[in-house]
């Protein structure tokens, strides 16, 4: 059986418009990309193995002289489910709204430790998957704070590499329309995109500073304000692996230098989000673009389960209350959203 060239294998995405490449092989030496004859000679090496490695952008020549530039498409959607039944229960539900609302069609990775992998490899028989699903265990994840840090844990795993892009979910995140628009930009982005939330001093400047890693950030003499915006490390975008390696493997070596400074196992109680509000600013790499766009935090009303915002903007992210309660809020959108969508298509 004839391997297929990385061009063949994966989706590419064409600029001006931004595309969806056409690529279909024409002979041993040619190929057509967009109806635009392609000598194999005239491509990198790489677009012609077999695995593409750190190759993110294709530049070459197409019928003599014309310019084509293509994009990797390779995305990669994560989530990080341990603990009781209700958090794989809402992890389920998340990502049935991911593959029926949500319409993705790509691969999908899921941390865990051993104690949940049964209840990973149910789902993997019974979604309706089209992508790969790797569960990616965690054997030395047991506390709370390690369940957080999870989220952070894939730059050393082979299944997190050549991708482009990457997005992590939290599992009380539902889809409310398609995703393939936001993971199209997000592919094209040399940041990292994240959600707006709270002021970084959580609004008094004497606060602990347990969520947006105010405290981290005076301790090094970093210039900030403290009246910018934090961010939620509840959905994460990063434009492609090779960055996002490189900041989830930053925020971990911080993670376990910063405990040993101080003793505490768990510094802060939002310790991952700390550590991902100070690198990410320090590194200006963080933006509010596209996942600030795309994610709506839904702080749930215990007296009013059905109280939702109107807005569809890709996710909604359910807030403020214990898992049993989040759940039931989730499945009551959940059910509402599919009854819009079924309406709107007569």
């Amino acid at each position: 059986m004839m391997v297929q060239s990385v061009l063949e294998k994966y989706r590419w995405l064409a600029t001006s418009p931004v595309r969806f490449a056409s690529v279909e092989v024409l002979d041993s030496e040619h190929f057509s990309v967009d109806g635009k004859v392609v000598e194999k000679a005239a491509l990198p090496p790489e677009a012609c193995g077999s695995n593409p490695g750190s190759l993110r952008t294709l530049n070459f020549l197409a019928d003599r002289w014309k310019f084509i530039q293509l994009q990797l498409f390779n995305p990669l959607i994560y989530y990080a489910a341990f603990g009781d039944d209700i958090v794989f229960d809402t992890l389920e539900l998340s990502l049935r709204s991911l593959l029926d609302i949500g319409q993705y069609q790509g691969d999908i990775a899921v941390f865990t430790n051993s104690a949940g992998v049964a209840r990973l490899e149910q789902m993997k028989r019974e979604l309706p998957l089209t992508g790969d699903f790797s569960i990616e265990v965690l054997d030395d994840c047991h506390s709370e704070v390690d369940f957080y840090l999870s989220r952070f844990r894939f730059y050393d795993r082979a299944f997190f590499q050549s991708r482009q892009p990457l997005l992590y979910l939290d599992v009380d995140i539902l889809c409310n329309k398609p995703v393939e628009s936001l993971l199209v930009d997000l592919a094209f982005s040399p940041a990292i995109h994240v959600a707006p939330e709270g002021r970084l001093n959580e609004g008094n400047d004497n606060s602990s500073g347990h969520w947006y890693g105010w405290r981290m950030m005076e301790a090094d003499g970093m210039g900030f304000d403290r009246h910018q915006r934090g961010f939620s490390s509840g959905s994460i975008g990063y434009g492609n692996s090779s960055v996002a390696c490189e900041y989830a493997r930053l925020i971990m070596q911080v993670a376990q230098a910063y405990r040993k400074e101080t003793g505490q196992d768990r510094p802060f109680i939002g310790y991952d989000q700390c550590l991902a509000n100070y690198i990410f600013l320090k590194a200006n790499i963080r933006r509010f673009e596209l996942i600030g766009q795309a994610v709506t935090l839904h702080r749930i009303k215990e007296n009013n389960l059905a109280l939702f915002p109107s807005e569809r903007r890709g996710f909604i992210h359910f807030l403020a209350v214990p898992f049993p309660i989040k759940f039931e809020a989730m499945k009551i959108y959940n059910q509402d959203m599919r009854k819009k969508i079924q309406e709107e298509s007569l």
